[in-house]
């Protein structure tokens, strides 16, 4: 069973190996996770601008974000399927 850290890293993992397929010049984005009482807000930082890249409930659910704070409803997926994790890049295509 994954932990949120765990998808953390596979997030970041994809997201490294994108940014340096598309050759960018700039510093890859850096994620982390802000626990709450009821979801895992994972924050990406790129540019020096922080955005929700999406939120994870503590049985492993991931949900696309609605506003800073807020989760869209609709569950998107689940850290520990063997599916790719979601993706930075899908939010720019």
């Amino acid at each position: 069973m994954k932990t949120p850290e765990d998808y953390l890293a596979e997030v970041k993992e994809a997201s490294d190996a994108d940014w340096k397929a598309r050759k960018f010049v700039l510093p890859a984005p850096e994620f982390h996770l802000e626990k709450g009482n009821k979801y895992i807000r994972v924050v990406v930082t790129s540019y020096g601008q922080r955005s929700v890249h999406c939120f994870l409930d503590y049985e492993g659910n991931i949900y696309k974000a609605s506003s800073w704070k807020i989760p869209a409803k609709g569950i998107r997926g689940n850290i520990n399927n063997d599916k790719k994790p979601l993706l930075l890049y899908q939010y720019y295509r």
